[in-house]
């Protein structure tokens, strides 16, 4: 019986006597592998590159919960539906497992005038002061963050500061492009406003604040800080605690007389809008479902993410079917390497079984060759793909790039798109080891019923 070294010797001597024809047979192994990888690996980065986006572009952590819409709440009981959110309801929704925080919030357009005669028209939103942590407003660049002592105070999402402009301006159309990125980097430009050194005013609505200064008198608030958030969803936006802003908002409409209402006071029975934060994103579709049947529209950034992650899976699917098919052409290469070597070395597989080599000897020596094959194409492959990996992520990089000038503020990050995690290389290495053994049975069974005295005599 042949030891390990013997065996293992032998078996490397006989796959480089013949340098050519073993290194064709890896070739086609090393073009599997790079083939799966690299495409498995596009399909990782693309992944990847979505859940960056959607995580700039929106938050995957809240539901935003609505009265429930007759026309697109198909999910919903018609019996169930419910056309206002109360106090009652929200209670509800902060007793559902795995939801951490629930709030109302309420948007208006308004206009924004400074003491310097600049303005701008935006959206301000307001939440609880708890719940604008868990929106992740907690981390501020300049300032500090709103408290319960700060009267109108009101926290600026860094886009909001590119809109300030003279209010007098000749043209009224505002072009961010032009003012927000460097022409010759193509990076953003910090903001030159800052609305910690102006006194500033806010009227609600996008009517304007000159014409009507007679009449309608502006608000005055307090700006308290700068968010550090790149998200731009949250970035677009200036946010005030809940209680002040719906203050302020009824004082306003006292002042122009309930105009907005037809003259009347509008009475208040509830919300349009509450969000709800969930930390684990697992929960995420059990709660929005959970809230539907309860009988309100339940919608998150997260329900576009999940159908992205679908496509992405078939196109992981289409791509590894395509290194699949070539690993599988490379296996019927290595099936017929080691069936043409076992008719060239009939004679040394007859002197093998006459000088005492069991036939278990000889299959190992079958299974070791063509394990090799697929080993060492499988390393070679790997290693080529994380090369070709970095070209594309090169040329992609480039692409990010002419890209970034059109990212509307988002962070500009490195742009790959191909990802090959560790996991993805020992599998594939595994894979091409196992693709090499199963090519080799069949050969090394061959080998094994072979007739010594038939084979010693062949010429």
């Amino acid at each position: 019986m042949m030891n390990r070294i013997d065996l293992i010797s032998m078996g490397l001597k006989n796959l480089f006597r013949r340098k050519l024809r073993t290194f064709l047979t890896t070739l086609g192994i090393i073009i599997g592998t790079i083939s799966i990888v690299v495409m498995i690996s596009i399909g990782i980065g693309m992944q990847k590159q979505m859940d960056k986006s959607f995580n700039q572009m929106g938050d995957m952590n809240i539901i935003t919960v609505s009265p429930a819409n007759k026309s697109k709440t198909n999910t919903i009981s018609t019996k169930k539906k419910k056309t206002i959110i109360t106090d009652k309801d929200i209670q509800y929704l902060n007793n559902i497992e795995g939801v951490d925080a629930v709030s109302p919030v309420v948007n208006y357009s308004v206009t924004m005038t400074t003491s310097k005669r600049l303005t701008a028209q935006t959206t301000i939103k307001g939440m609880t002061l708890e719940f604008m942590e868990k929106y992740g407003l907690g981390k501020i660049k300049k300032g500090s963050v709103l408290t319960k002592d700060d009267r109108a105070g009101v926290l600026f999402g860094k886009m909001t500061l590119y809109g300030f402009a003279k209010a007098n301006a000749t043209n009224n159309y505002y072009d961010p492009f032009e003012e927000m990125y460097d022409e010759e980097t193509g990076k953003m430009k910090e903001p030159k406003f800052n609305p910690l050194a102006n006194r500033i005013y806010m009227s609600f609505g996008s009517e304007n604040t000159d014409d009507n200064e007679n009449t309608i008198k502006p608000i005055l608030i307090k700006p308290v800080g700068i968010l550090a958030t790149t998200n731009y969803q949250k970035s677009a936006s200036m946010y005030m605690e809940l209680s002040q802003l719906q203050n302020l908002k009824d004082k306003y409409d006292k002042m122009i007389g309930y105009s907005e209402y037809g003259g009347k006071k509008p009475s208040k029975n509830g919300y349009t809008e509450v969000m709800v934060h969930v930390p684990d994103r697992k929960n995420l579709e059990r709660i929005q479902k959970e809230i539907q049947k309860y009988g309100f529209r339940a919608d998150s950034d997260a329900d576009m993410l999940r159908e992205t992650k679908k496509m992405t899976q078939i196109i992981n699917l289409v791509f590894g079917g395509i290194g699949g098919i070539s690993l599988l052409v490379a296996a019927i290469g290595i099936t017929n390497t080691m069936v043409m070597a076992i008719y060239e070395r009939r004679k040394e597989i007859g002197v093998m079984k006459v000088i005492g080599s069991s036939i278990r000897d000889i299959k190992r020596l079958f299974l070791f060759e063509s394990a090799s094959i697929g080993l060492l194409g499988g390393i070679l492959g790997v290693i080529l793909s994380f090369g070709i990996s970095s070209i594309v992520n090169v040329i992609a990089g480039g692409a990010g790039s002419f890209m970034g000038d059109m990212s509307m503020g988002m962070e500009q990050t490195k742009t790959s798109i191909s990802i090959i995690p560790i996991w993805l290389s020992l599998l594939a290495l595994v894979f091409t080891a196992f693709i090499g053994l199963v090519s080799g049975y069949l050969p090394a069974r061959k080998a094994m019923k072979l007739s010594a005295l038939e084979a010693i005599k062949t010429e």
